[in-house]
């Protein structure tokens, strides 16, 4: 672990430079958003208002899990629990190899973002900066469609096995919408502030409804089905659905009117909900659980633990739905991103495949010097992100596929 002051303001200004993008036009809201996907995003909003100050304190080179002091706001931390004991994902017994990466084509438009891709590794949908349409899939590597979505900051959050996309946009400053991309066409979702976040491939739908970072979690059963809330536990107040699985898992974090951050909940196909159990990190029950993704069985994400001083340290772990017990993932822990075989992506600076238990290492692309993975194919072989060169004051950003055998 490096001392607290080996570390400089040259991390925390990579982490916040993403955010710094130039809008489409006369912008309303923050046009980096499909950037900072998920939990990054809530984290960096809370942090970079003007009651706290980010400062990146240290990073553990081999165990994933990284310290960022914050100003103390108060928020409780849980008593001590029981947590469950580490168990394995059944990984495929090859391991990748042969991986390249390849800038996506984006018909001239030099600024661009994946922000997600399907299981099968085929389609991955993408935004566009300063073009005529904000939308981006591609199908094979090659462009599929360039839809024009209502609204600002219009985003893909998933595609399905048919290449069907769901996400939204602001179509006001503070009101969003969920929308579809199915035959050619961008579809209006049923509902009024809503957004859509996932989509498997029986076209059942998950998302939001509400104020942005403070709605309910809801589900379409499909693209032209009314808008459904899905049941809150006890106590909590808003929440999200982020992930749905194959089997109609639904996975997302939910939160109590007091202030807390929201932590990881899972709905059941049979009806029933549960809530996520808190790892242990270094000895101690973590904060929260924030889930990023669903496949088969399992969730993947990171265990927040905040301390007493005020640091916030991060830790990737994987889930088995089915006994809800934990295993520690290696790797730089952010996203964590897991395929159907068990790999486990994840990554800035250096992205890696977590396979077998050992790291390989995703070929950098030359124009990029910080990475955002959107996601990775069942099989672990087609993975989606964007590259960021972070020269001079502005950001250039490339649309990525990493394609291993």
């Amino acid at each position: 672990m490096r001392d607290e002051d080996e570390m400089t303001d040259e991390r925390a200004v990579r982490l916040l430079l993403p955010l710094r993008e130039e809008p489409e036009g006369p912008a309303r809201i923050d046009v980096a958003r499909s950037m900072v996907e998920g939990r990054r995003r809530r984290v960096l909003r809370r942090w970079s208002g003007g009651a706290a100050l980010i400062a990146l304190t240290s990073v553990a080179a081999g165990g994933g899990t990284l310290a960022v002091a914050a100003l103390n706001d108060g928020t409780p931390v849980p008593g001590p629990a029981t947590t469950a004991a580490p168990s394995a994902v059944a990984a495929a017994p090859d391991v990748p190899v042969g991986c390249e990466v390849t800038r996506l084509p984006t018909d001239g438009v030099k600024k661009s973002l994946v922000t997600s891709g399907d299981p099968s590794g085929r389609y991955l949908a993408g935004r566009l900066y300063r073009a005529a349409s904000n939308t981006i899939l591609w199908r094979d590597g090659r462009i599929l469609a360039t839809p024009r979505v209502p609204g600002d900051d219009a985003s893909f959050r998933d595609v399905n096995r048919s290449g069907v996309a769901v996400g939204g946009s602001f179509v006001t400053s503070d009101r969003q919408q969920a929308y579809v991309y199915r035959d050619g066409r961008v579809q209006e979702l049923d509902g009024r502030g809503t957004t859509a976040t996932a989509i498997n491939d029986a076209g059942v739908i998950v998302g939001s409804m509400g104020p942005a970072y403070s709605g309910v979690p809801v589900r379409w059963d499909s693209a032209g089905a009314k808008v459904t809330p899905l049941r809150l536990p006890e106590g909590a107040t808003t929440g999200s659905a982020d992930g749905i699985a194959e089997d109609g898992t639904v996975v997302g974090s939910v939160a109590p009117d007091d202030g807390s951050e929201a932590s990881g909940y899972l709905w059941l196909p049979d009806g029933t909900g549960r809530t996520m159990s808190l790892p242990p990190v270094d000895g101690e029950k973590a904060t929260f659980f924030w889930p990023e993704s669903i496949v088969d069985g399992w969730v993947a994400g990171r265990a927040v633990l905040d301390k007493p001083d005020g640091s916030r340290w991060f830790t990737a772990y994987r889930y088995r739905i089915a006994d809800g017990t934990y295993e520690k993932v290696d790797g730089p822990g952010y996203p964590v991103l897991i395929a159907a075989n068990g790999w486990v992506v994840s990554g800035t600076q250096q992205p890696v495949i977590t396979a077998d238990d050992r790291l390989f290492d995703l070929p950098l692309h030359p124009d990029a010097d910080d990475y955002q993975i959107s996601s990775i194919s069942a099989d672990g072989r087609v993975i989606g992100g964007s590259g960021a060169a972070l020269g001079g004051n502005q950001v250039g950003n490339d649309p990525l596929m990493w394609t291993c055998r």
